[in-house]
């Protein structure tokens, strides 16, 4: 559970003419994690890839390029699903139909794509050429003239006139821009070009026309509309078609794919001349049917054999509960755990729920970040999205708890004398008094200095825990020596410094000076000068400074209070300006308190999600995983998959 699936390293050999059997036999098995044949010997090199791999990528790109009009959605659920068989008897019939209804609409649809560009283009340089009123067969044509058109920032004509006097100039306001067009002599050209860039020249480019240009921007118009409504006859074509044939698409892509990661798998493995070798790892648990299923499927020919060598180095396979398996995601975001390490994903999904309920904790803000959590779920399907928000859903229901524990409700206190009942119905109302004599567990305002004592006790246990997991990292690394000088050494400062934090609120809550000798104290000085020695041996007298880092680490916890009080604060603050400020004015007060209501607490669940979930991250990142959480391995990737839209006759 804590460790990662124990793998064993095998080799599957067998004559070549048994690989692609082997192939089949091994996606099929979705067990065996490939590792990648890299080296060029005398009797062994990389194999080439089936025969078909060359049609079938071809026809996978042929459904993908359909596929990709489609439009289809994370998490499609099939009608119906497709054996295998029918696919591979119909497999160049089906996408060759595919081919010719979709794929000849798609080369039109980007036929009238590319022209209605143009049009777009065209229609832009008329519409300032027609600014000028000059005929646009003047514009262009001449033998010894040079004509300049397009956009400057200012007049040129007094730079102009200062070389020739020998042009014309032409302008008109367009769009807060001054259009221009410059007639001058070939021999002026060059030098009127270079004045006219000082003027952020910008040329337009002039089509050559037979009419006018208010019937040049009528035809453009008319054949705009035209294709457009083309364009979208043919878009719904293809979609009603490819949505009929969705599932078929699917399978198509689903079966053409798997048949293509086969037909190269000789590209990752071993070859000679008549035989074959894939190395990789398989979990311990699975490698005896593994074994049987090889050497059943190939008659004898092929088999499996566990490798015994010093180039162990399995991928890591997480092992974890259901209710954990969605915070894996928060882990691989950190890093993947290497093989012999502990992960700390199910650590995690117990006290990332607790750390976020602990800062949020109000029943409003848990139920509707619960129900939003609960309607995205049905609109995210992917993986990694209901992942995260099945890690939201566990936040939400641990802030409802703690929403009990402090009794708050959107802010409001749910039990005693100002409880929301008294605020709405009146301190004589029978739910009132009933609830008036009751008290909260806790009360975050008014307990907040047992509340601070009580995350600084959680910090120092959850890096305890830490601790303790990086102790049994190295034994099983390095051995005991290390641990001691390594890990233990700060295992030792974080008990002091929770005995320092035990004297220090001691004394402060006796009156009595802080730093005034006591039992915690004197607890505390053995375990520091413990940590001190085997620091100054292990890791030398440089280190000495990160007992500080470590104090900071601690106090970091306290995060866990001032985020829950800003959080509480903001709440009350805006039932305050709704209830006691704008709503006893008038209609107009509480229509705009209704607002306020609305508004701050909307704001203040956006935050309520990010900071808790955020600081919860950072308290595991930093304080926690750095203690103990090296990282590095690599995932462990099986060949194979499982299928979801076809299916193994």
């Amino acid at each position: 559970m804590f460790e990662p699936v124990r793998m064993v390293k095998v080799s599957v050999v067998g004559p070549k003419e048994y690989l692609e059997k082997t192939s089949d036999t091994l996606y099929r098995l979705n067990g065996l994690h490939i590792e990648d044949y890299r080296e060029e010997e005398e009797y062994f090199r990389i194999g080439e890839p089936l025969e078909k791999a060359s049609k079938l990528s071809k026809l996978l790109v042929s459904v993908r390029s359909i596929l990709a009009y489609a439009g289809v959605k994370d998490g499609h659920e099939p009608e119906r699903i497709f054996s295998i068989s029918e696919l591979d008897r119909e497999l160049d019939t089906k996408v060759r139909e595919l081919e010719e209804v979709i794929n000849s609409r798609i080369s039109r649809i980007k036929e009238i794509e590319e022209r209605l560009r143009k049009i777009s283009e065209e229609r832009r340089a008329l519409i300032p050429l027609k600014a000028l009123e000059i005929p646009p067969n003047l514009l262009t044509g001449y033998r010894n003239l040079e004509v300049f058109v397009g956009f400057v920032r200012a007049n040129p004509f007094e730079k102009i006139v200062e070389i020739t006097k020998d042009f014309e100039i032409f302008t008109a306001e367009f769009e807060d821009e001054l259009v221009t067009a410059v007639f001058v002599k070939k021999d002026y050209a060059d030098d009127v070009f270079r004045i006219l860039q000082e003027f952020a020249f910008k040329e337009i480019p002039v089509p050559i026309l037979d009419v006018g240009y208010d019937e040049r921007l009528s035809q453009l118009n008319s054949e705009e509309s035209e294709l457009k409504e083309e364009l979208t006859k043919l878009k719904e074509e293809i979609g009603r078609y490819e949505q009929d044939n969705l599932d078929l698409l699917l399978a198509l892509e689903e079966h053409l794919s798997i048949e293509l990661e086969k037909s190269e798998l000789p590209l990752r493995v071993a070859t000679s001349k008549y035989a074959f070798v894939v190395v990789g790892y398989i979990p311990e648990d699975m490698f005896d049917s593994f074994r049987k299923e090889l050497s059943r499927e190939s008659g004898g020919k092929v088999v499996a054999l566990k490798v015994n060598d010093s180039e162990f180095n399995p991928p890591t396979a997480l092992k974890n509960p259901g209710f954990a398996k969605p915070f894996e995601l928060l882990t691989k975001s950190y890093a993947i755990p290497r093989y012999n390490e502990i992960d700390p994903t199910l650590i995690m999904s117990v006290f990332f729920p607790l750390f976020f309920g602990f800062m949020l904790g109000d029943i409003g803000y848990g139920l509707v970040i619960l129900i939003l959590s609960l309607w995205l779920s049905t609109k995210f399907k992917t993986e990694g999205w209901q992942s995260l928000l099945n890690v939201l859903k566990y936040s939400a229901i641990t802030t409802i708890i703690f929403g009990f524990v402090y009794a708050e409700f959107f802010g409001f206190e749910i039990v005693g004398e100002e409880s929301i009942f008294a605020k709405f119905l009146g301190h004589e109302n029978a739910i009132a008094k009933a609830v008036a004599d009751f008290h909260p567990v806790t009360n975050r305002l008014h307990d907040a200095p047992m509340l601070l004592v009580l995350t600084i006790g959680i910090g120092v246990f959850h890096m305890g825990m830490a601790y303790v997991i990086g102790i049994r990292n190295v034994v099983k690394e390095h051995g005991w020596k290390h641990a001691i000088e390594e890990k233990l050494n700060w295992f030792f400062a974080l008990i002091s410094i929770a005995f320092i934090i035990t004297g220090f609120i001691i004394n402060n809550t006796a009156g009595l000076p802080v730093f005034q000798l006591n039992a915690a104290y004197v607890i505390a000085i053995p375990f520091f000068l413990a940590w001190a020695i085997l620091t100054v041996i292990g890791e030398g007298p440089m280190f000495l400074i990160e007992y500080l880092t470590l104090l900071s680490n601690t106090i970091s916890y306290a995060r866990l209070l001032a985020v829950g009080l800003a959080s509480v604060g903001f709440a009350v603050a805006f039932n305050y300006m709704t209830f006691e400020m704008l709503w006893p004015s008038g209609p107009l007060g509480i229509l705009i308190g209704i607002v306020v209501f609305a508004i701050g607490h909307f704001i203040n669940i956006l935050l309520g999600i990010l900071d808790p979930g955020l600081q919860s991250l950072r308290l595991h990142y930093v304080e926690f995983f750095v203690k103990f959480f090296e990282g590095g391995g690599r995932i462990y990737t099986p060949f194979g998959r499982k299928r979801k839209y076809t299916k193994e006759d």
